[in-house]
């Protein structure tokens, strides 16, 4: 017996009038005056729901890098090494990441043998990533490919017994992103980047066998876009101006200063005196000092020689030097000392900080995925951006109030744990154990000695009195004062102490103790 030929069932009646229905706004009738009209249905199949955006058409078929972009990854790096000063604002905020120090730690802040010991596996790996450069240098060629291309590209070889062994930088401006039908990158195994080598495709890379750390993604391009980019048409605009500061010195066709001579001279007599006195000034430095006689009707017009440094060069500074975050004092006008420690603490803040964070994100995923130590993290030590000052007293009032341990604060400053036997220390802060009447903290010399004790004295005040002298003191004063004085011992805040000791006194006194 034939097996029966199975067919799927056609919808419903009801199913093609709720599909439709999917399409019909409520509310929205042809007779409406003027009104919007139903939109027209979806001619795409169901599968392009959610697309990323409109790429076009055979976008992986197009395999040369940034195509279809409207500046190259050449003409990138031509813009970042032609111009002086933007090459120097690149080179100093490398210089300003690859200064900083960093550690790694648990992201528990754990303190085990085991935790210990990752620890120093990463922190050796990371001496030399690619087993070939020091961690600054390293990081240097990383920072250069994001700053002007944004292409950081790190592939991550193994060894045979599947341990991380290098962290290789690749130029990014050999990578070409793929895409699914979604518009966004193939899930693995599924080849994510290209290498474009020799003006072909060379190899295939999945999301797992690549790094491909574009810092200023947008939705509608495969490509991130580099601060060097948002500036492109300043940094050319300098750079014509910089050319034309070269053809001034180069090829200028106007002379500093412009000599008359008596008009009955002919063409060939004031040419024979031009050739007269270049050749007696060329080289000479010591006769251009000397007085010169010329002829009759001799007169000096100086020419008005060209501005070579205005206003406009000073805004350009500022847009690049606002691109990379960096401050723009060494290239503007002097500024005051308070306006330029603003400037360099908002350029901290505004760039510093951002570029600290991407660095962090990309190692501690090449720590959890490619090390596989899910339980460490990456993190930079002494951070500028946060007052040293304020960080300790912060630091010391949540110790002093119990909401931080002493060892949750080691780790905020990227310290390790100091262990069951170590030697850290007991305290954030020095105590300070002398207080005088007020309850203020006060010297050796001018605190209240304890209670009871013969040299615990009244404290001379800032309220001026007829008289000090112990004649002036009602009887029983002294034993009024210590009573007084271990009454109002420990009383919090001390700026309640003064107003209970004066009740206290007038309570024992009587009216006698108001002049006390």
């Amino acid at each position: 017996m034939s097996e029966p030929v199975r067919r799927a069932l056609p919808p419903s009646v009801f199913a093609r009038l709720a599909d439709a229905t999917r399409y019909l706004i409520t509310g929205v009738s042809p007779d409406t005056w003027f009104g919007p009209l139903q939109p027209l249905a979806p001619m795409a199949p169901p599968e392009v729901k959610g697309r990323q955006w409109d790429y076009p058409f055979g976008a992986n078929l197009n395999y040369i890098p940034r195509a279809e972009d409207g500046v190259s990854f050449p003409e990138l790096r031509g813009l970042a090494d032609a111009l002086p000063l933007l090459r120097g604002v690149i080179e100093t905020r490398k210089d300003q990441i690859a200064a900083q120090s960093y550690a790694i730690r648990a992201r528990n802040h754990e303190d085990s043998p085991a935790s210990s010991q990752a620890i120093d596996q990463v922190t050796r790996f990371f001496a030399r990533p690619d087993r070939r450069r020091s961690f600054a240098d390293w990081l240097r060629m990383l920072l250069e490919e994001m700053l002007v291309i944004d292409a950081a590209t790190i592939y991550p070889r193994y060894n045979r017994g599947g341990s991380l062994y290098a962290l290789d930088i690749i130029d990014g401006a050999t990578i070409k992103p793929l895409i699914g039908e979604d518009g966004r990158a193939p899930e693995p195994p599924d080849p994510a980047y290209q290498q474009i080598l020799k003006g072909i495709p060379a190899a295939d890379f999945s999301a797992v066998e690549l790094l491909y750390l574009p810092r200023n993604l947008r939705a509608h391009r495969l490509y991130g876009m580099s601060p060097v980019e948002q500036i492109a048409l300043t940094v050319n605009i300098a750079l014509r101006r910089d050319a034309s500061t070269l053809d001034y010195y180069k090829a200028g066709s106007s002379p500093d200063a412009f000599a008359t001579l008596p008009k009955e001279w002919t063409a060939d007599q004031i040419r024979s005196f031009q050739d007269y006195f270049d050749a007696l000034m060329s080289g000479n430095l010591a006769r251009r000092r000397q007085t010169k006689f010329m002829p009759a009707d001799f007169k000096l017009i100086e020419a008005r020689q060209p501005p070579l440094k205005d206003q406009y060069d000073e805004w350009l500074a500022r847009i690049i030097c606002y691109a990379f975050s960096v401050p723009v004092s060494p290239f503007v006008s002097q500024v005051n000392r308070a306006t330029g420690e603003t400037m360099r603490q908002q350029a901290t803040q505004e760039g510093l900080v951002p570029l600290k964070a991407w660095v962090k994100n990309a190692l501690d995923h090449v720590i959890r995925e490619c090390m596989n130590e899910p339980g460490l993290e990456f993190v930079w030590v002494g951070d500028d951006a946060i007052d040293p000052l304020e960080q300790a007293q912060t630091l010391q009032i949540l110790v002093g109030a119990s909401i931080k341990t002493r060892e949750e604060a080691r780790a905020d400053l990227g310290l390790a744990p100091a262990g069951p036997g170590g030697k850290g220390p007991a305290k954030l802060g020095k105590l300070n154990p002398h207080h005088d009447e007020r309850g203020q903290f006060a010297t050796a010399d001018g605190a209240v000695a304890t209670v009871g004790s013969v040299a615990r004295k009244p404290q001379p005040t800032r309220v001026q009195v007829a008289d000090l002298t112990p004649a002036a003191y009602p009887e029983g004063w002294q034993a009024c004062h210590e009573k007084c004085l271990e009454q109002t011992e420990g009383v919090w805040p001390p700026s309640d102490r003064p107003g209970l000791y004066r009740q206290c006194v007038r309570e024992r006194l009587g009216p006698a103790g108001d002049d006390y």
